[in-house]
């Protein structure tokens, strides 16, 4: 039986992996971009709704949050529903929350329908247009694929703040998320149906036990073994496990296919329980705080500084364009680094530790042009590389299990991440302690993947030595074929 036709199953879709790709860019940009634009939205908002500025902020803060912290919800869902349903059900409901929050006239009211619901449907699009997105590639080229996506992003974020510039002053808050609504069902909506699971995702092969008798696998023969080799040289996709079969004469083992990337593999709390998990959690949560300084304080610091309203702006169309520089890089180029994602983030958040640093406590003009170039790629990267360095160091979980860890984390930083700063600069009227503080978080999140690496390294050691260690107690038996024993 051939092990080799389980590895990257051929199918008959014409869809390419990379027309998906630009699929899964009209979907997260139409579904996505309202939320990064929310803040065009802030001043009409407060004025007529009599809301605090806390109250107003907290609308679009829910709605950032909601859109990576439901993302154990999205997991659950696409379970009963399928990927593509639930690709199609978020988009709908989210184009739908965004018309129906343009009629509220409270607080409340908008927190409820713009920050929870569109942010949980947008959450549930984005989970699951990444989930089917990561099965029409290999390890290799996820980033690739997650960068053009998010690359796109940016693109759909500068085009509905131009239109925003202009909407909100003539036609008012309330008829500009209704364009917006528009906007997603027109960008979203129809793009949704066409984001379709592989059809080899779809077939339920069957689950054998992991459990393998050691004295069956003795019996596989050399050009199974030789083909199984391969297939790990070739770095397949699709895990193999032995099953022993029976037969009238004769026993022999088989390979057996086992879908790791079955979202039904491994219960959802049973991750939690797994201390790599909460290694890997932290080191994306602990930078995600210190990147949200860089998205919301940033304009704040710029003016802290007391610099023009033209450098202020120079430097904010810095960030701006390397953020999408930065992601263009990543479609084009990760896949030919020498290194994989997770030592791109290590590299990345030393990096940052200077950067920060530098931004902090030398705000010359120069060096704040410098970093704002920097901090714009980092914002870029700081969201796309995650994903596909949880699916690398989160072993024996599915893709689905790492996309919703990766975005649980980022979420989570979004939400609290702007408690410290905001907290020390109240405390001390300066931002400078507060991104020394953020330089610290990205340090201690390059060393817990360092630590990660290490100990990923240690298993594969002790292993080894394992499995070397039954080969030699497997083989010792048939030593003696050849000797008389008294």
């Amino acid at each position: 039986m051939e092990a080799n036709r389980f590895c990257r199953p051929e199918t008959k879709e014409k869809a390419q992996p990379w027309a998906i790709a630009l699929v899964a860019c009209f979907i997260s940009g139409g579904v996505v971009s309202p939320i990064t634009n929310y803040t065009w939205l802030f001043s009409g908002i407060l004025g007529e709704t009599n809301s605090t500025t806390v109250q107003t902020g907290l609308v679009g803060s829910t709605a950032l949050s909601a859109c990576y912290l439901a993302s154990p919800v999205a997991l659950l869902v696409e379970g009963v529903l399928g990927l593509h349903m639930t690709v199609i059900l978020s988009s709908t409901l989210a184009m739908v929350s965004i018309f129906v929050s343009s009629f509220m006239t409270s607080f409340w009211g908008l927190l409820l329908t713009f920050g929870v619901a569109y942010g949980t449907m947008a959450c549930l699009a984005l989970h699951s247009t990444f989930c089917v997105l990561f099965r029409y590639f290999d390890r290799s080229k996820r980033s690739n694929a997650s960068g053009f996506v998010y690359a796109g992003v940016s693109v759909s974020n500068i085009v509905l703040s131009l239109l925003y510039e202009r909407l909100v002053g003539s036609l008012g808050w309330r008829l500009t998320l209704r364009f917006t609504a528009l906007y997603t069902l027109v960008l979203s909506v129809p793009s949704s149906f066409l984001m379709r699971p592989r059809k080899a995702d779809k077939v339920r092969m069957r689950h054998v036990s992991r459990q393998v008798d050691v004295n069956a696998a003795i019996t596989i023969k050399k050009k199974d073994r030789k083909e199984e080799e391969e297939d790990v040289k070739g770095e397949c996709s699709v895990q193999t496990v032995c099953e022993k079969v029976e037969g009238d004469n004769d026993v022999e083992t088989r390979m057996a296919p086992y879908l790791p990337e079955d979202p039904r593999k491994k219960p959802l709390l049973r991750m939690f329980t797994s201390l790599t998990a909460w290694m890997i959690f932290f080191a994306v949560f602990l930078p995600g705080m210190a990147w949200t300084a860089y998205w919301t304080n940033i304009v704040s610091y710029f003016e802290s500084l007391s610099l023009s309203e033209a450098a202020i702006l120079v430097n904010v169309t810095i960030l701006t364009g390397f953020e999408l520089l930065g992601r263009l890089s990543l479609a084009i180029f990760i896949d030919k680094l020498p290194f994989r994602e997770v030592n791109v983030l290590v590299i990345m958040n030393i990096t940052f530790v200077i950067v920060t640093s530098l931004f902090a406590l030398w705000p010359t003009e120069i060096v704040l042009l410098i970093c704002s170039a920097f901090i714009g790629v980092g914002r870029g990267c700081a969201i796309v590389l995650p994903y596909n360095a949880t699916a690398e160091l989160l072993k024996g979980y599915s893709v689905d299990h790492a996309v919703t860890l990766t975005m649980l984390a980022i979420g989570a930083g979004f939400a609290v991440g702007v408690i410290p700063t905001g907290a020390v600069y109240d405390a001390t009227d300066s931002y400078s302690l507060a991104f020394i503080i953020n330089a610290l978080f990205f340090l201690v999140g390059a060393m817990l993947l360092v630590l990660l690496k290490v100990l990923r390294r240690c298993r594969k050691s002790r292993r080894r030595r394992r499995l070397s260690t039954k080969s030699v107690d497997a083989a010792e038996p048939s030593a003696n074929l050849g000797y008389d024993v008294d």
